[in-house]
């Protein structure tokens, strides 16, 4: 899992939790975390951790005593991570690839994703992966965006993206909206080996406080900016304020906000493994 859409490196974490987080995934993080606390576990597995977000809501809300490991796969971003806790904190950061997790059988009580298995190439693997580390009577908790017809900015951001590239926009923007059917999960889930699972659609609002902040989110917060960057036929400079231009037009000059829509999956792992 290598190529240009799970590039979050350089930059791209720093301008990621400074403008997407408060935009997007801070709220979402409230929610899964709460989840999370539901339920006892001593052992938890985060993967896909990015730059943290989920990962401090959990430290905040799981009872002392849950060690956390948060894993992504680009170093840069758990660089970033760390720097939100301190020695205290029962934490540990690692490298990982969630198609092929470094760790023992049966490790885990609870693994979490948040908004991570949508840029895995093989997504049945990474759940595989998941139903391996769980402990039997184990849980998954993991998020995914709805399409992108739910999802008003990043919608739009498309369509300015198409406009300033003249129909040949970079593909990234796409990627995060594109798993989310419910009969494909669950029938990626049961493949893994997850027999119960539940799934729980969401709605809220992203908060946009500025155009230009949103607009720098979308396009120097993400991949995107690498494929704007490898292509080099328009400057990111101009790439950005097109589309604050466009973000304005759409939310207003000021304080905004859009409707957002997310699916939350809950699966668990069997006490009793099928037989095959």
């Amino acid at each position: 899992m290598n190529d240009v859409n799970t590039a979050f490196t350089g930059s791209i974490p720093e301008d990621y939790d400074r403008y997407l987080g408060p935009m997007f995934f801070e709220c979402c993080a409230g929610d899964l975390a709460e989840r999370a606390a539901a339920h006892p576990a001593r052992r938890v597995l985060e993967t896909a951790a990015g730059t943290g977000i989920l990962t401090r809501a959990l430290r905040d809300r799981l009872p002392d005593g849950t060690h956390i490991l948060a894993t992504d796969l680009n170093a840069d971003m758990l660089a970033h991570a760390r720097g939100k806790f301190g020695a205290d904190d029962d934490m540990r950061f690692e490298v990982a690839d969630a198609q092929a997790l470094p760790f023992d059988d049966q490790a885990f009580d609870l693994a979490l994703c948040q908004f991570g298995i949508m840029f895995c190439t093989d997504k049945v693997q990474a759940l595989a992966e998941a139903h391996r580390v769980l402990a039997p009577g184990g849980r998954l908790l993991f998020s995914v965006w709805n399409d992108l017809e739910d999802n008003t900015l990043p919608r739009t951001v498309n369509a300015l993206l198409d406009e300033i590239f003249a129909g040949d926009a970079p593909a990234f923007l796409r990627v995060p909206f594109s798993y989310h059917e419910p009969e494909r999960l669950r029938a990626d889930l049961r493949e893994a080996g997850f027999e119960t699972v539940e799934l729980t659609t969401l709605e809220g609002e992203c908060r946009i406080t500025a155009p230009r902040q949103a607009a720098l989110g979308m396009v120097t917060g993400s991949p995107l900016r690498v494929e704007i960057e490898q292509r080099g036929d328009i400057d990111i400079d101009r790439v950005v304020e097109h589309v604050a231009g466009g973000i304005a037009a759409a939310f207003g000059d000021g304080y905004g906000r859009a409707p957002m829509r997310w699916t939350v999956i809950e699966a668990w792992r069997d006490t009793v493994e099928r037989r095959s």
